[in-house]
């Protein structure tokens, strides 16, 4: 008998690859740059964080990029967004470069590059570096895009997409739901629906009628049953009259005993709908549990569950601007926290990855102690601090970038090493086209300060003239 055995290879998942430095199923953040710094994208079943900037401007290109690579690789989206619209930011993603495209940005910069500024020239053998890690290879995965222009909308319609803005969910099929429906105490409160579900209704009295009517129905059967026996006794033998009203008698108290029992079964079921709906409810702020509950139903799908046998495929799951004042409540700190804490086994338990910008200078003026408490129940951590509106927006030496870019944390994830880029000093800079982050590189100062070139007065009155005016 032959040992052979046939090897059943599970198909990647379009849109990922294996990553050869931890050996992880990585996927494209969208932004190449960004990619290398986290060592070549981002794994399946993560939660990237990314702190906004103050203007909220350069975390929205960012998302824009996360949004657009699943739409270009094939893969399924949820946008929710409570600050902006999110019909309005699949509308304005950025365009796809093709291979060609890529290739001439590539030369157009480096003949940019090399030309001579100020009479000065790189040396060549800083020509071939990479912008952010000498040691990362390109990446096979993601693709690049063109800022100025917007994506085509034909390529909207073959990728599954559902949409939140807290009060209404849009699926791919361009159909609108109600986010949820109240069905009273008796019942449990459904902060959330299937993507793909038809309209709740929503009258209460529907419900509780149909309820009654079956069982109404089945205690009438069992009573007309129990009178065409007693009538079919007293038809058949006169004297067992007695008798047949004693039958009567006891299917009076059997009926009344039965009623008090449903009656009875009927509260309990209540009061344990009403239990059910405590436990269920865990937020006091019904946007969380409506999330929540989009999200847990669409990661619930058979083609994002880890070890199917069927088509499977990627599932990307992007937040904007979660934390922001249209968020806040009196228990805010302890809802932040349970959502993401619920939204991270989530993450884990499906073929998914998590993208999540939070205006975090906001949260620390609300309460210090989230910040390392929010940062802890993520994977990655990212920080942007723009120039704008601050010294260093004027100041020459920052003059080629927006701002700086502060990694705070990178776990790894099913591996046992996590990535650590080369470098921590890292700022970025948007371009028309692009956004692109760079190694912090100051220029050298080549000019004499007003300190050297005056002289110096001792205590004694006398100048003592610097080292560069200095004549022998």
């Amino acid at each position: 008998m032959s040992s052979f055995r046939k090897r059943h290879v599970h198909k990647p998942v379009p849109g990922t690859r294996t990553s050869p430095q931890t050996g992880q199923v990585i996927t494209s953040s969208g932004n190449p740059s960004l990619d290398v710094i986290v060592g070549g994208g981002l794994p399946v079943g993560s939660i990237c964080l990314v702190e906004e900037d103050k203007y909220v401007t350069y975390s929205k290109v960012l998302a824009k990029y996360f949004v657009a690579e699943g739409v270009v690789s094939g893969q399924s989206i949820l946008l929710a967004s409570l600050d902006d619209d999110p019909k309005e930011i699949m509308r304005k993603l950025p365009k796809p470069l093709n291979d060609d495209e890529v290739e001439k940005e590539k030369t157009i910069e480096q003949e940019i590059e090399e030309a001579p500024k100020n009479g000065l020239r790189i040396a060549w053998r800083y020509n071939d570096l990479p912008p952010v890690n000498t040691e990362q290879t390109p990446s096979k995965i993601g693709h690049h895009f063109n800022l100025m222009e917007q994506m085509d909308k034909n390529l909207l319609d073959f990728v599954d997409t559902l949409l939140w803005n807290g009060k209404t969910f849009i699926s791919s099929d361009e159909n609108e739901y109600e986010d949820y429906v109240a069905l009273g105490d008796d019942e449990n409160v459904l902060f959330g629906a299937e993507p793909n579900a038809q309209k709740y209704d929503t009258d209460q009295n529907t419900t509780s009628s149909s309820s009654g009517s079956n069982t109404s129905c089945k205690e009438g059967d069992i009573e007309q049953e129990r009178i065409e026996a007693v009538a079919a006794e007293i038809l058949s033998s006169p004297t067992n009259m007695s008798a047949a009203t004693k039958n009567s008698k006891s299917t009076e108290l059997s009926s009344q005993q039965t009623s008090t029992t449903s009656n009875l079964d009927s509260s309990k079921k209540s009061s344990t709908r009403k239990q059910n709906y405590n436990v269920h409810k865990i937020f006091n702020n019904p946007k969380y549990q409506r999330l929540l509950k989009l999200v847990q139903s669409f990661a619930r799908e058979e083609k994002f569950t880890p070890g199917a046998l069927v088509y499977r495929s990627l599932c990307r799951i992007c937040i904007t601007s979660l934390g922001s004042p249209l968020w806040y409540d009196e228990d805010f700190s302890k809802h932040i926290l349970k959502f993401l804490t619920i939204l991270r086994g989530i993450v884990r338990n499906s073929v998914s990855v998590c993208f999540i910008s939070m205006p975090m200078h906001l949260i620390a003026k609300l309460d210090e102690t989230l910040v390392p408490k929010i940062r802890n129940l993520v994977d990655y951590a990212i920080e942007l601090e723009s120039f704008a509106g601050s010294e260093r927006e004027t100041n020459p030496v920052f003059k080629d970038y927006n701002g700086l870019l502060h990694l705070h944390k990178i776990t790894a994830v099913n591996t046992l090493t996590a990535y650590v880029p080369e470098t921590s000093d890292l700022a970025f800079k948007l371009r028309r086209k692009k956004f692109v982050i760079e190694k912090l590189h100051l220029p050298p100062e080549l000019k004499e300060t007003e300190t050297e070139s005056k002289p110096t007065l001792s205590c004694s009155g006398a100048t003592t003239p610097s080292v560069a005016s200095m004549d022998f």
